[in-house]
């Protein structure tokens, strides 16, 4: 994705082309299915993170998950993977997500809303408008661009 392109994708988020309902981010039963199925095992049972593997999912992406353009982040990472390098809390880590675009749309809300429930979330789960959204971007997103948009959400 060129230059052009990740400023298109940054533009998209950052005006809140993603709609944000107004409902709890309690997590589900499905969320938290979904999430033992498929992140458990890296980012840890509570989402803390495993030291040298993985970062923690809970804590850090509060304040990322509050606005429209870090849910549209959480979302792409979820559809697309991540690979490279990034820093979180101040610990490095380097290695490669996979993708879980396999996930159907209402497997991606009922995660994405356990990460909001896991980081505390009062606002807004997630909803099938912004995983459709997310899912029909066309081209999808690199990792260089999903680690630029990430030093742009990240604290």
């Amino acid at each position: 994705m060129g230059a052009a392109a990740t400023a298109a994708l940054a533009a998209v988020l950052a005006a809140g082309a993603l709609p944000v309902a107004a409902q709890s981010a309690a997590p589900t039963p499905r969320g938290a299915e979904i999430f033992a199925g498929n992140c458990f095992a890296c980012h840890g049972a509570q989402g803390q993170g495993v030291p040298g593997l993985a970062p923690a999912l809970a804590g850090p992406l509060s304040p990322v998950l509050a606005r429209p353009e870090g849910r549209g982040y959480v979302l792409r990472v979820l559809l697309h993977g991540l690979s490279g390098r990034i820093v979180s809390q101040g610990q490095t880590f380097v290695g490669a997500m996979p993708a879980q675009a396999a996930l159907t749309d209402a497997d991606l809300v009922a995660l994405g809303t356990h990460l909001a429930g896991l980081n505390g979330q009062t606002g807004a789960p997630f909803d099938a408008a912004e995983v459709a959204a997310a899912r029909a971007e066309s081209p999808a997103p690199s990792h260089k661009a999903l680690r630029e948009l990430r030093a742009r959400v990240m604290p």
